[in-house]
């Protein structure tokens, strides 16, 4: 008979140290005793410091507070939010093992975080090299299983990762913590199984003394963290006023609580405000230096009772943020150009400064409005002297093709140029011939100068091989073949091209699919922007009621899973017809792909010489001709001239 093989002292060891009681440590103690910076932090090699950033202490320590089941982070981009979660997973790994799964909006998302995140995390801090199998390290007893970049090893326990978007990662794994990462962009449901963030929950269910962690930085009003902050007891980081010892929380503009103010849309006035005498407060102000102080005696309280045991929450905002460069004076210049340049860009602030849901109270534009706004770009001019780059968005009808030519200026300013429909059918040789002349056409601008159509995007949703076909005929003049997908909110406004292969010859043709959530959003502010300059929309004199009617065919509506959780908008159309919009969404795709340098190519005209007076003769546009054009016809172009 064989004797059974025994245990080295190793193994032994090992095998002792995860019976053992985690030591009587907090999460923020372990990560300032153990804690290494990683490899990609520009203090790399060097020790955590809670002081850094005092107000994570207490988000990290609630991981291990008595009663807690669930916590909810809502938090504003470069506040060292995501390092809450570094740490409370370190801790785990090192002094209190056990199964844990981390989900993120993706499969991909998550690899990325794994390779870039994590392992930097593991492989940085001795503490957690020593103990995490990784392929590189030679296999031991007590070590047979290696690490992959979704499945991270360790005595005692384990790391899994996962995609919200994949059934699997909710099915394979029981642990005892379940972490979700930028829970606002999850999926709706996952199959027929529900909300991710439930699902994700239930892993956890066979744990006496489970945890579930989600951290987000928001998006919509009643979205996941908003409702999970809003259900929470809410607790908020609370300072000294240095001027009369109020404590209180801060936040933009509220004026029963510290908030930020300045003078004359001058972001080196900006400072704190202690509320006036009349609501409790003495009125005084505070510096960037005073703010630094405050947060570093500040501390966490609850503001609200829980509406689910066990659950707290955590709102961080920007203003509290003593890393990534955050001072008021920069906060204010933030806020000032998102207010000057719109809607889109005041939803960007809210969401990353404020760490606040946007509520879209105004989603649509009136037709009516916008055509008060008509103006001359100056007597027989056809583009403003600000805008030297003109694109155009083609739509696809079974009986015409639809164009719209914008003008470019810098950050955003857009003008339209031309808007017309082009009877006939796109199939027909004749119908795209007047196609191409019209994009061969040339536009007089207001320095003298007649400028060409740049880039042109052209929709193949219809009639698709035969769009294909003009497509690859005319490459030379910067024609792309696109595709509009919904659902896609916060990826580029246009992807990388995909070759797409038709026909009996299997002919090749590069397809851009354009991400038209966003991009609508992106016409829908610039609609809402009424002070030239910035992200403001022009328009001509000549264009008409229809053309308005057609761009502002479509508002956002929120959307909402079974747990009634706002998980994303989509665009509701109100009439038939809305092909201006479709258009100018293509127009705004082109000048994406062509990547223009706006300010090179303005001083380019301004450098070049004018035409002589022959030439400019040769290209007048003889009225005559401009009143035979079709009924239809809204607009007008120079390029009618030849």
């Amino acid at each position: 008979m064989t004797d059974a093989p025994v245990a080295g002292p190793s193994l032994t060891a090992e095998w002792v140290s995860v019976l053992e009681p985690p030591p009587d440590l907090t999460v923020s103690e372990w990560a300032e005793a153990h804690r290494m910076l990683p490899e990609a932090s520009a203090s790399r090699g060097s020790k955590w410091r809670n002081d850094t950033a005092p107000y994570l202490s207490g988000i990290m320590d609630a991981a291990l507070e008595t009663g807690v089941r669930k916590i909810a982070l809502m938090k504003s981009a470069q506040t060292g939010g995501s390092e809450v979660l570094n740490n409370i997973i370190g801790y785990h790994i090192h002094h209190d093992a056990c199964p844990m799964l981390i989900v993120h909006p993706t499969h991909d998302a998550a690899e990325a975080w794994s390779k870039e995140r994590l392992s930097d995390m593991i492989r940085s801090t001795p503490a957690l090299a020593e103990v995490v199998r990784d392929k590189a390290q030679p296999k031991t007893q007590a070590h047979q299983a290696e690490s992959t970049l979704s499945l991270k090893m360790f005595p005692g326990g384990f790391i899994a990762l996962g995609g919200a978007g994949s059934p699997n990662t909710f099915a394979r794994w029981s642990v005892r913590i379940a972490i979700g990462d930028d829970v606002d962009r999850f999926p709706p449901v996952v199959g027929e199984e529900g909300d991710p963030s439930d699902l994700l929950v239930n892993r956890t269910i066979s744990f006496y003394d489970a945890l579930s962690i989600f951290v987000s930085t928001p998006t919509l009003k009643g979205g996941r963290i908003d409702r999970l902050f809003t259900n929470s007891d809410q607790r908020r980081f609370f300072v000294r006023c240095i001027h009369c010892d109020r404590w209180d929380w801060i936040g933009w503009n509220d004026a029963d609580h510290f908030r930020i103010g300045y003078d004359d849309s001058d972001p080196e006035t900006a400072r704190i405000e202690c509320p006036s005498e009349e609501r409790g407060g003495c009125g005084g102000h505070m510096t960037e230096a005073d703010r630094r102080l405050m947060v570093a005696e500040g501390e966490w309280r609850p503001t609200a009772r829980a509406q689910e045991p066990g659950l707290v929450g955590f709102h961080l905002p920007a203003m509290i943020s003593t890393v990534g460069g955050v001072t008021l004076q920069g906060l204010v210049a933030k806020w000032l150009a998102a207010r000057s340049a719109g809607k889109e860009k005041l939803h960007v602030f809210v969401n990353t400064a404020l760490a606040e849901g946007w509520e879209d109270r105004a989603s649509s534009v009136a037709p009516h409005t916008l055509m008060s706004r008509r103006e001359s770009y100056g007597e027989g001019v056809d583009v403003p002297e600000w805008a030297p780059c003109l694109t155009a968005g083609i739509d696809v009808q079974i009986d015409r093709f639809a164009v719209a030519v914008v003008a470019w200026g810098l950050a955003g300013e857009r003008a339209v140029v031309d808007w017309r429909e082009i009877p006939g059918d796109p199939k027909l040789p004749e119908t795209q011939a007047a196609l191409l002349e019209m994009l061969g056409g040339r536009y007089f601008h207001a320095s003298g100068h007649r400028l060409p159509i740049h880039a042109a995007c052209i929709d193949s949703g219809f009639s698709t091989e035969d769009i294909y076909d003009l497509v690859l005929a005319q490459q030379h003049r910067k024609l792309f073949a696109t595709k509009g997908v919904a659902g896609r909110s916060g990826e580029p406004i246009v992807s990388k091209a995909s070759e797409k292969s038709y026909g009996r010859r299997s002919r090749p043709v590069r397809l851009y699919t354009i991400n038209v959530d966003d991009a609508k959003a992106d016409v829908m502010n610039a609609l809402t922007v009424t002070t030239p300059g910035a992200g403001c929309f022009h328009f001509p004199e000549r264009v008409d009621e229809e053309f308005f009617a057609q761009l502002c065919a479509e508002h956002r509506e929120q959307r909402y899973n079974k747990s009634n959780v706002a998980t994303h908008s989509v665009w509701v159309q109100d009439r038939a017809r809305n092909e201006a919009l479709d258009c100018v969404v293509m127009a705004l795709a082109a000048l994406r792909l062509l990547n223009p340098n706006i300010r090179q190519m303005a001083a380019t005209i301004a450098e070049s010489p004018l035409p002589n007076a022959q030439q400019q003769a040769q290209a007048a546009r003889p009225q005559a001709q401009v009143q035979q054009q079709p009924q239809r016809r809204i607009g007008r172009s120079s390029y009618l001239g030849r």
